[in-house]
């Protein structure tokens, strides 16, 4: 069974080889025929990029989709043992078990549900999907990681950049009026360590990455012949970098606690990735997963600048599927 769940399940060459196929895919649509395979795509939140991008290229690969939403669907629990006499219709056994008698592969988007610390670091919901599923599950953004959008974003680095060791990316965390789950930053902290880059990780105190995380990453940066620092100075991180990485996330410590978490993010709005500190880098390239709040958390000069590659990186969301679900089905 072939489970695509996150990019650390993987090594360098593997993960170089999904990259340098992605580039190829993107070269010539042509090249990959799934035999009319029929996929479900099950979005138990919202999503543009993802949504698209998927469909597209399950098409352009010559394959059925179905796609499924959370208001189409029963409420699902996820707990094993749970008397279900509650709002939860469904257990994800019973959905998981059906799905995957109708289709050949199934992605899932659950995104943490930003109440419990501890639920959302087990990964609950995509994790009951894997272990009860019969048919191979691809992860379109969990609690705790979003592989596709850390596929896209290797994807951009090798082609602006040609390689990938020893170039210097700065991810930054960045304000913005909600806690965010942190599947994203998660990602590319462990992406950019694995594939052997100079690593800044840049937040204010109260924002640090979950120590689980950073034990991985620093794992990878030492097998890679990488490198990994962090800092709590936004002007700082950014000497010198050839990636600007920006990305907001909610606090680790306060997880439970929405009115400290909120104080303290609240005390940092001067963390916009701006003019200023774009100065800062090595011509360097701003980089985001989208959305992004304008003006919060980069400002229009930043952001409508030749420096700016977000539109690409949204274009290899596409691409990097496509060697995903290769991969997946051969």
């Amino acid at each position: 069974m072939k489970h695509f769940y996150h990019l650390s399940e993987f090594n360098y060459e593997q993960v170089q080889s999904l990259v340098n196929r992605a580039i190829e895919l993107k070269a010539n649509r042509d090249l990959v025929d799934l035999k009319n395979r029929q996929v479900g795509l099950l979005f138990l939140n919202p999503s543009l990029r993802t949504r698209c991008s998927f469909e597209v290229a399950l098409r352009q690969m010559n394959c059925g989709v179905s796609t499924l939403d959370a208001q189409s669907l029963w409420k699902l629990e996820t707990e094993l043992g749970a008397v279900m006499d509650q709002d939860k219709s469904e257990h994800v056994r019973e959905a998981v078990g059906v799905l995957s008698r109708y289709f050949d592969a199934i992605g899932i988007r659950a995104f943490a549900q930003g109440v419990d610390r501890d639920q959302d670091l087990l990964d609950q919901t995509i994790r009951t999907f894997m272990e009860n599923s019969q048919s191979p599950v691809f992860n379109m953004e969990s609690a705790m990681y979003h592989p596709c959008q850390a596929m896209a974003d290797l994807i951009t680095i090798q082609e602006l950049l040609k390689t990938f060791s020893k170039k210097k990316i700065t991810i930054t965390w960045a304000y913005h009026p909600k806690a965010l789950p942190m599947a994203v930053p998660n990602s590319i902290l462990l992406a950019s360590t694995l594939m052997g880059m100079d690593v800044t990780l840049a937040h204010p105190p109260a924002f640090e990455i979950h120590s689980g995380i950073l034990d991985m990453a620093e794992n990878h940066a030492k097998k890679s012949d990488g490198s990994l620092r962090i800092v709590n100075d936004r002007l700082a991180a950014a000497e010198d970098a050839d990636i600007i990485y920006a990305k907001a996330w909610g606090g680790m410590s306060s997880y439970e606690d929405k009115e400290q978490e909120e104080a303290q993010r609240q005390a940092h709005k001067d963390w916009i990735v701006d003019s200023e500190l774009m100065s800062k880098s090595n011509r360097g390239l701003f980089m985001h997963c989208l959305p992004v709040r304008r003006n919060v958390v980069v400002s229009d000069s930043v952001l409508d600048s030749a420096r700016s590659v977000v539109l690409q990186q949204a274009e290899n969301r596409l691409h990097g599927q496509k060697a995903i679900l290769e991969w997946i089905f051969s």
